[in-house]
């Protein structure tokens, strides 16, 4: 206080001051009488609570009363991984020694003909020999069959990535796979339609169609796709139509052709019918789906264990029943050393195979280079083979080529 002021206060009698003070009492009890008067209607009148709750509401409309920004809806289901992940294309690998990763695609560009290409794996002995190689897109689901009748379920994008040089990563870490069992094929689906089949083949000669949309459900978890006999082993696994016909070729050099329809749609666990009739000792050496629209523009490359080979066109192979004993696809060299079917395949003519044996060594040539020969012929030789040391040609492999394709395809 200034000193005019605390003069002032010092003039003031003790009965003003007592005054101003009772005047603030009495101002405060009236308005803390009229609030409890207030507050007590409120506890026993409902009306009154009503008429507040109206009055509030009546403001707050004034206050925020503008549309709606936000729309509230059903929902539709969980947020799953696939939803956070770009459906890209991608390259996967799958190698003889049981390992996989998988690679964009852009890791491969385009490059001009007569290039060497790069390499897809870090090596190329016997174990990181390439088994399956192919494209898809991250959505895509891989059916994965064993030689024991399992199929099991990943998503494209579930595979660890690695680089080109990485070796992967042992496939029973995303997968439960048995330490005796192997993967004998991979088959990218987009979508289980139900117009299309999933049709598998043995060693001994079984073969079975069953409704793609039965393995809709299927996770990494496994399921049985077929029941096996007592030493045999399913080996081939691919998709068809009722449109499509089936190729199916024998280690003895003998090939028949049906029709797809022919064989009747199973369930799962059943083990399939003949597909051709076998001789003693001898075992199916492939299996392919031929579309009959590509009949002229496709042939069968059909490789022996002592490294001979040639090409047949596909419509050579007339369509005949299923069960029969086929018609002769190749004839083997008179030679003291037996000689056997190893690889069956649907190639074309701009397609490069990779060429493996029992020792590891793995040649890369074009299909274009193997000639195309008649059903009777015995081939050429395709790969120099150490048949004196036991090697022999056990499979071949298509490399496939690297294309762009919308990712909503």
């Amino acid at each position: 206080l200034s000193l005019d002021q605390a003069n002032a206060v010092l003039k003031l009698q003790l009965g003003q001051l007592t005054r101003l003070n009772k005047d603030k009492l009495t101002e405060e009890k009236t308005t803390l009488e009229e609030s409890r008067s207030k507050l007590q209607d409120l506890l026993d009148n409902d009306t009154t609570v009503r008429n507040v709750m109206i009055e509030e509401f009546g403001e707050m409309k004034k206050k925020y009363g503008i549309p709606r920004r936000t729309k509230i809806e059903i929902e539709e289901g969980e947020l799953q991984d696939m939803d956070l992940v770009r459906n890209s294309r991608s390259v996967i690998i799958v190698t003889r020694g049981n390992y996989i990763k998988r690679m964009p695609l852009q890791t491969f560009e385009n490059q001009g003909r007569g290039t060497r290409g790069k390499k897809g794996t870090s090596d190329s002995s016997s174990d990181n020999s390439v088994a399956h190689c192919f494209t898809c897109n991250d959505h895509d689901t891989l059916l994965m069959t064993t030689q024991n009748g399992i199929a099991y379920g990943l998503r494209a994008f579930q595979v660890p990535t690695g680089s080109r040089t990485a070796k992967g990563v042992p496939i029973p870490s995303v997968l439960p796979l048995r330490a005796d069992d192997v993967i004998t094929t991979v088959l990218p689906i987009a979508k289980f339609s139900k117009d299309e089949f999933c049709v598998v083949a043995t060693q001994n000669g079984y073969v079975k169609k069953t409704p793609l949309n039965a393995f809709e459900k299927l996770t990494s978890r496994g399921l049985v796709i077929a029941n096996l006999g007592e030493g045999d082993s399913l080996k081939w696994c691919q998709k068809c139509t009722d449109g499509d016909d089936i190729l199916i070729g024998s280690s003895k050099g003998m090939a028949t052709r049906f029709e797809a329809s022919n064989l009747r749609p199973t369930g799962r666990t059943s083990r399939g019918v003949r597909a051709m009739k076998l001789k003693a000792g001898d075992t199916l050496a492939g299996m392919n789906v031929l579309d009959n629209a590509k009949d002229s523009e496709e042939y069968l490359l059909a490789v022996t264990a002592n490294g001979y080979g040639k090409r047949i066109k596909t419509g050579e192979f007339k369509s005949h029943n299923r069960g029969g004993s086929g018609v002769i696809a190749i004839k083997f060299k008179s030679a003291s050393v037996e000689d056997d079917v190893s690889c069956f395949r649907i190639v074309n003519d701009d397609d490069e195979v990779l060429v493996i044996t029992d020792h590891g060594i793995i040649v890369r040539q074009k299909v274009n280079a193997i000639p195309s020969q008649g059903r009777t012929a015995t081939g050429v030789m395709v790969q120099k083979v150490d048949v004196d040391s036991g090697d022999r040609i056990s499979a071949v492999s298509i490399v496939p080529t690297y294309e762009e394709r919308d990712e909503s395809s």
